[in-house]
């Protein structure tokens, strides 16, 4: 007696080839992804509080080099990364130095509660985005961010408390 064949091959036909073939389209995400560095504990934390409640999706880390760990696992879904001035160990600028080696299109917005006179200009043209004197508003900074993520020059606010880039 003959068993009945299979409609289902262990060879994939032309089409499924075909597909494979293709390199896969990323669809955007719903949410922006944020890497928020900072070295103190109690401000990475009310950022992720403030930023999910804007709709971002927040990574957090604690320095330049767990920043730098962590963008290289998830350079797809960080659209922007904050980035204090001021850490211990990798500084602000020399973290952006090896993530902008990482990915020479980097989005990285400063942020410092010690922006001299000079500072933001010289963090700008070392190629910040946007630099964002401390203290600020969450819903200020998730707009700053909504924007650079989207490509938008972000504006000076009003209050006079962020330096536009």
């Amino acid at each position: 007696m003959r068993q009945p064949q299979s409609k289902l091959s262990d060879r994939p036909d032309e089409k499924s080839q075909a597909a494979a073939a293709e390199p896969t389209v990323r669809q955007p995400c719903a949410k922006p992804g944020v890497l928020v560095v900072d070295d103190e504990h109690m401000v990475r934390i009310l950022l992720q509080l403030g930023l999910e409640r804007n709709g971002f999706d927040v990574w957090l880390a604690r320095n330049g080099r767990e920043a730098i760990d962590l963008y290289r696992r998830h350079t797809e879904e960080i659209a922007v990364v904050l980035l204090d001035v001021h850490m211990p160990g990798l500084d602000g600028l020399q973290t952006l130095e090896v993530l902008r080696e990482l990915n020479p299109e980097v989005l990285v917005c400063f942020m410092s509660d010690d922006t001299g006179a000079s500072e933001p200009e010289g963090l700008l043209q070392r190629g910040a985005a946007h630099v964002i004197a401390k203290p600020f508003r969450l819903d200020d900074l998730a707009n700053i961010l909504r924007r650079v993520a989207q490509g938008v020059p972000a504006d000076l606010l009003p209050s006079g408390r962020v330096c536009q880039g």
